[in-house]
């Protein structure tokens, strides 16, 4: 039976399409689609409706002639030249077999994954499937036969691709290849029409076009990078369908995984790299597993550090456990990786925060073998927040609301699970922070990287900040965060830094919980003033200090007896 092409009305696609979601991988636009379905299942229905009830006597064959055959070792292209919306040339067949047969040696052989499984019949051009072969349609995305079938909605607006599973076997699946990569806006569409039968039909145009960021190239005229980049990351789709259902259980990693595979396997292209900034903006407001939007694509960042770091094949082994447990979560099954092979999982998530923290500029702070990757001065700047000034702060990420500001050089970092978090200057108040965390200390040309083990390691670090001209605070937790441990080398009361300088916080430390108070005097035994504390160290502003003491020697004790220690103020 010949089914009635559903034709896009500019007024309709206006209302239904939303935002142009170009840069974005059709599989990602499916599954938001069928979200949306979901939560609205009779407009969605209406919708159909309405859509197939366009005045418009064309079917989807009116729009292209003959379909075209090409096979290789392991595919089926289906395509059409000539005019129309979804014709395209002979050369780029030839370079999508090519790419397709390269990214399948890659992923079948070298990464060892599972072999991708076709469909018996294409959806677009209607086309029965050679047995053994897996099929590749090359045509418009944004005027496909069924949209609602492969992309969940009218069009995709800005896809390479698009992977779809079959509706009953997940394992089965086919590929869509954008003909020219050039897409239908959603704002100030055009229309035009050619003429078949007798008919005239009418199409929108894909009028815009698509980039690579990085490089600053179009892929329209570099259409052979666009193929290469889109083969690899596509056919990863349909290697992760034989494992598991991705709609049934959708997560970050799918997405994040397959835009890894695709700068591991075609490195010279670096499209991924538009995607790390909105990474770096979402990873310290929600964890890896809330990822949306582009970010997820940037996470493949992290998938970067683990192939170059634990393993080449890891994701083999995360996805083996996807096809037996499909309800565990990445970060869970990332852990049960680390933990056979004798890892900390938090321990390997600081690690990837600290070297990620040396992107954009910062990389040349760094020896490039810290680098997670050889391209990190392109990936630009992680989100710095500020340890020491409070006008820094956005209202929706001010830590210091309500708090008491004559304070603020001391700040509580506040990492949840699977996130990360970088401060400049300040000091941390660590009593309730539960994770890891590091101090990279920059001076000069050089760059010291400083682990925070125990609560004495912050003793000597608070010391080595004041020679520093700046620093960055390093905090992260994944699966089992645990508090920085206390301990206390030295028992001998002291203040540091000594001298205080006249800059940031003069702290006093190790006190006894046996006493409540500070008690601090001049050289000649004067009391200058009583402390109150509540914890084994204890910091004292800097506006309070030059209220309430002028340059020279002082001493301290714990209480109002006992032995007192000397300490300098000059500034």
């Amino acid at each position: 039976m010949r089914t009635k092409f559903i034709v896009f009305l500019l007024s309709t696609l206006f209302v239904l399409s939303g935002t142009a979601a170009a840069h974005k991988c059709g599989m990602e636009v499916a599954h938001q689609n069928r979200i949306k379905a979901a939560a609205n299942p009779k407009g969605f229905a209406a919708k159909r409706i309405q859509f197939a009830r366009a005045p418009r006597d064309c079917e989807a064959s009116d729009y292209y002639d003959s379909v075209y055959t090409r096979e290789s070792e392991h595919f089926q292209i289906f395509y059409t030249l000539g005019e129309g919306p979804h014709a395209t040339i002979p050369a780029f067949i030839d370079s999508l077999v090519v790419a397709l047969e390269e990214a399948f040696y890659f992923h079948t052989k070298t990464m060892g994954m599972r072999t991708p499984m076709g469909i018996d019949t294409t959806n677009h051009y209607q086309k029965p499937v050679k047995k053994g072969l897996y099929p590749i349609e090359v045509a418009e995305i944004d005027f496909l036969r069924d949209p609602y079938y492969v992309v969940g909605g009218l069009a995709c607006n800005g896809c390479y691709g698009v992977t779809y599973p079959d509706t009953t076997d997940h394992n089965k699946s086919a590929i869509i290849i954008d003909n020219d990569f050039r897409y239908v806006p959603t704002l100030g569409q055009r229309e035009t029409s050619l003429v078949k039968d007798g008919k005239t039909c009418y199409y929108p145009v894909s009028s815009e076009v698509q980039y690579n960021h990085a490089d600053g190239f179009s892929y329209v005229d570099d259409w052979a990078k666009a193929i290469r980049v889109t083969a690899f990351h596509e056919l990863y789709h349909a290697v992760q369908l034989r494992y598991v259902s991705l709609f049934d259980h959708w997560i970050p990693w799918i997405e994040a995984s397959a835009t890894a595979n695709e700068e591991i396997g075609v490195p010279d292209i670096n499209d991924y790299v538009f995607y790390v900034p909105y990474f770096f903006s979402k990873i310290d407001l929600v964890p890896l597993y809330m990822l949306d939007s582009l970010a997820k694509y940037g996470e493949s960042t992290l998938y970067l550090y683990l192939y170059k770091n634990v393993d080449k094949h890891f994701d083999r082994d995360i996805w083996e456990r996807f096809a037996k447990t499909p309800d565990l979560s990445f970060e869970e099954n990332l852990e049960k990786l680390l933990k056979a092979k004798n890892l900390s999982a938090d321990s390997v998530f600081h690690d990837f925060a600290t070297r990620l923290a040396f992107s954009g500029e910062r990389s040349k702070d760094v020896d490039k073998k810290f680098w997670v990757w050889d391209d990190q001065p392109k990936w630009g700047t992680p989100r710095i927040r500020s340890g020491l000034n409070y006008n820094t702060y956005s209202k929706e990420d001010d830590f210091y609301a309500g708090k008491d500001r004559s304070n603020i050089n001391r700040f509580e970092p506040d990492t949840t699970q699977y996130m990360f978090r970088y401060y400049k200057d300040g000091e941390p108040d660590l009593e309730n922070y539960k994770g890891r965390a590091s101090v990279l200390l920059f001076k000069g040309n050089t760059t010291e990287i400083c682990r925070i083990a125990n609560t004495a390691t912050i003793d000597s670090i608070n010391r080595l900040t004041f020679t520093a001209d700046s620093i960055l605070w390093v905090f992260s937790s994944f699966s089992n965060p645990k508090p920085i441990p206390e301990i206390v080398k030295d028992s001998t009361l002291r203040a540091f830094p000594v001298p205080w300088r006249g800059s940031g916080m003069l702290c006093f430390t190790p006190l006894p919980d046996t006493k409540k108070f500070i008690e601090i005097r001049t050289s000649r035994g004067e009391l200058v003033m009583r402390e109150p504390y509540t914890k084994t160290t204890h910091c004292i502003s800097e506006e309070r200090i030059k209220e309430k003491m002028k340059p020279g020697v002082y001493r301290f004790r714990a209480g109002a007896s006992g032995k007192l220690e000397k300490f300098l103020v000059v500034y």
